[in-house]
């Protein structure tokens, strides 16, 4: 197994770990309005809700550690596309098919009250697609002005990210909001990926354990207070960058979470749908103990959006509309009739011979781009997921 393999399970376990733990979110909820309806006292909910400085966070950290390997170089227009492929369009479909789904089906637990402001106002968990679409525009802005380029440069956008991190200046609309969250911990992926990759990757102790000693002193001045610090405070910040950090620098490898995590796109777009008719079905049957309903519902919200993708692959119109996967090129469909046009070429004369070889010529240069293409394709479609 070579390095690049190791770093690539690596995140795809990272990936399924993050999965893990928003499935358990939606499966457990936050309140007595969401999920199990639970108390905000029960000790599954505080779990949760000391999660939370963990969950999307991670997910944002990932996504721009894996843009730092694939950034933005040349194409804008490309890179839009792709990335508006691979989250506004998936956000669009299968957020109004959720929306109208909990609209139908009796036993959700919330609906929408104004079909006018769909989307304008993002329907449930499909925030993170379209915030992080906005962040990836202005990474876009900001590479394109080299602020990205140098530590200091892009210690100074970081601080000015903390900063609406905080102060919160952007309404929901459209995931604005969502965007100024999740902007920073995107940017400490970016970081983590452009400037500390290689102490990343050596797994370097003092690094672990410096952040760890960090987030010991952290928590053990949140529990001396006795309070948890606001989501959208330093603090919250700071703790989930270290936890990141600290499982970037892991070199955690599980091939039982990389599979997970290799299907986290469409267990992020359909597990909430799946943990919810497992919630619904168990109810209906009288299994209502916690300790069915919640192992139920996170194989449920884990299991039943990796079947639907398998079975979404076999339908290229399906995995680009729902699942934002780029068409196939034609590249491979020309390349493959030049061959057989070639094939056919009877060599009998000087002019015949040319005229292979120039086709021959043409189709080496085909397969070529048939080779770059994805290379191409991926520098504007890769994400957390």
């Amino acid at each position: 197994m070579t390095k690049s393999d190791r770093r690539n399970i690596r995140i795809d376990s990272l990936r399924g770990l993050a999965c893990l733990l928003l499935v358990l979110q939606h499966v457990v909820g936050g309140d007595i309005s969401s999920g199990l309806q639970l108390d905000r006292s029960h000790v599954l909910v505080l779990f949760n809700e000391v999660l939370s400085y963990l969950r999307m966070p991670l997910f944002s950290v990932l996504s721009g550690f894996v843009y730092a390997r694939r950034p933005f170089r040349q194409d804008a227009g490309g890179f839009i596309a792709g990335k508006a492929r691979r989250l506004l369009i998936p956000m669009l479909v299968v957020g109004t098919a959720f929306a109208l789904l909990q609209a139908a089906v009796p036993g959700s637990n919330s609906q929408i009250t104004d079909w006018r402001m769909l989307h304008i106002l993002p329907v449930a968990h499909y925030w993170f697609l379209e915030s992080l679409f906005i962040i990836f525009m202005v990474i876009l802005a900001l590479e394109h002005v080299s602020a990205l380029a140098t530590t200091p440069r892009f210690l100074t956008v970081f601080a000015v990210a903390a900063a609406m991190f905080v102060s919160e200046p952007f309404p929901v609309y459209f995931g604005l909001a969502g965007a100024a969250y999740l902007f920073p911990f995107v940017l400490f992926g970016l970081w983590c990926g452009r400037f500390a990759r290689k102490a990343i990757e050596d797994q370097r102790v003092p690094l672990q354990l410096g952040v760890a000693v960090l987030l010991l002193a952290v928590l053990q001045a949140l529990m001396l207070a006795q309070a948890l610090p606001g989501i959208r405070s330093l603090t919250a910040l700071a703790i989930g960058c270290g936890a990141c950090l600290i499982l970037l620098s892991s070199g955690m490898e599980s091939t039982w979470l990389a599979t997970v995590g290799r299907r986290s796109f469409a267990i992020f777009l359909f597990h909430s749908v799946a943990s919810a008719a497992s919630r619904i079905a168990l109810t209906k049957m009288g299994l209502i103990s916690l300790s069915v309903m919640v192992p139920v519902g996170l194989m449920a919200g884990v299991a039943l959006p990796a079947l639907a993708a398998l079975r979404l692959k076999n339908v290229p119109m399906w995995t680009q509309w729902v699942l934002g996967e780029s068409a196939p090129g034609r590249t491979r469909a020309t390349s493959a009739g030049i061959a057989v046009a070639t094939s056919f070429v009877p060599v009998l004369s000087r002019q015949q011979q040319r005229v292979q070889k120039r086709l021959q010529r043409v189709r080496a240069r085909m397969l070529k781009v048939e080779v770059l293409q994805p290379l191409a394709s991926k520098q504007g479609g890769d994400t957390a997921f």
